[in-house]
């Protein structure tokens, strides 16, 4: 199991500049995410006051077909077309302060290509208002299935036998 933390600003100082990071994980892995939101970029940000409700707040992992790589060979992966969507799952408030925790089982990204795009969203006013906090790109490991070694053992005329 993968546990993460991450913290992302809801206000930044360019509106252009959205937080960017790259993320690897092993196909079987499943997946903890905590998101802790504050309030700007400032190093002295409060987290923000998250309110449920009708129309509360709701934060979104959104994992789609990278544009880059979408269609080119990836080392035998299926071609998906890029931006497509993969997988979403919402998050769900925490007990900390302006956090949400998002629980992906394991096995969730087996047939996925090996690099992916990620994005949270996060949604107020029922979805009337939505604002990307982070994005970057996912990097899937497959896992490597080790096979017996065969055993090799000489007999009385120092020949190689299979044991």
């Amino acid at each position: 199991m993968t546990a993460q933390t991450m913290v992302l600003p809801l206000g930044r100082v360019s509106p252009v500049h959205i937080p960017r990071r790259d993320l690897v994980l092993a196909a079987s892995d499943s997946l903890s995410l905590r998101v802790s939101i504050i309030e700007s970029d400032a190093p002295s940000a409060l987290p923000v006051e998250l309110t449920g409700g009708i129309g509360g707040p709701a934060l979104w992992l959104c994992i789609f077909a990278d544009g880059c790589h979408g269609w080119g060979w990836d080392y035998g992966a299926p071609r998906i077309a890029p931006g497509r969507t993969l997988g979403s799952w919402q998050g769900v408030i925490a007990t900390a302060p302006g956090s949400f925790d998002i629980d992906i089982p394991s096995g969730a990204f087996a047939d996925y290509p090996l690099r992916c795009g990620w994005a949270i969203q996060l949604d107020w006013d029922g979805g009337g208002h939505t604002e990307i906090l982070a994005s970057g790109n996912v990097h899937f490991r497959r896992s490597i299935q080790m096979l017996p070694q065969p055993v090799f053992v000489t007999d009385e005329n120092d020949t190689f036998v299979l044991a």
